[in-house]
C-alpha cells in the first residue's frame, strides 16, 4: 500500500495533500500532516487538538474497518493555508455510517471548526485564523 504526502514545489508552499487507504488505522497520518500545517498558524495547542478531532470525525464518513486489506479505496486530504483560513478538504468513498453516529460526528465537527460542508464523497472544513491580539 502506498501512502503519498506531497507539498507543492515552492519553498514557501502552504498546501499539503495526502492520500491514504480508506481504513481507520491510517488516519493518524492525516492527523500528523494537519499538525505540521498548523505549526504555520497562530492556533493554540487546544485549537490544533480540536482540528485533529474534527478531521478524524469527518474522515469517519469515508473509512470502513471492514474493508479487506487489498481494497483499493483511497481517502484524500488537502490542507490549504491562506493568510486568514485553514481549509481542510476530504474526498473518498462513502462508508457505512449509522445515522446516529453521523449526527454525533457532525455535532463534534460543528463545535470544533468555523464552517463545514458535506456532499457525497466530499467534505470541507474551514477554520478562520485569528491572531492572539484579536
Amino acid at each position: 500500500m502506498q501512502n503519498e504526502l506531497e507539498a507543492s514545489q515552492a519553498p514557501d508552499s502552504r498546501d499539503v495533500s495526502l492520500t491514504i487507504p480508506a481504513r481507520p488505522d491510517y488516519l493518524v497520518l492525516a492527523r500528523l500532516a494537519l499538525s505540521a500545517v498548523c505549526r504555520l498558524t497562530p492556533l493554540s495547542p487546544e485549537e490544533v487538538a480540536d482540528l485533529k478531532l474534527a478531521i478524524t470525525e469527518a474522515a469517519n464518513d469515508f473509512v470502513d474497518e471492514s474493508r479487506p486489506l487489498d481494497d483499493e479505496s483511497r481517502l484524500s486530504f488537502s490542507f490549504r493555508l491562506t493568510d486568514d483560513t485553514l481549509l481542510m478538504d476530504l474526498e473518498g468513498p462513502s462508508g457505512p455510517v449509522a445515522a446516529s453516529e453521523q449526527e454525533l460526528s457532525r455535532a463534534i465537527i460543528d463545535a470544533t471548526v468555523d464552517e463545514a460542508s458535506f456532499a457525497s464523497g466530499q467534505t470541507r472544513l474551514t477554520k478562520y485564523l485569528r491572531t492572539p491580539a484579536e
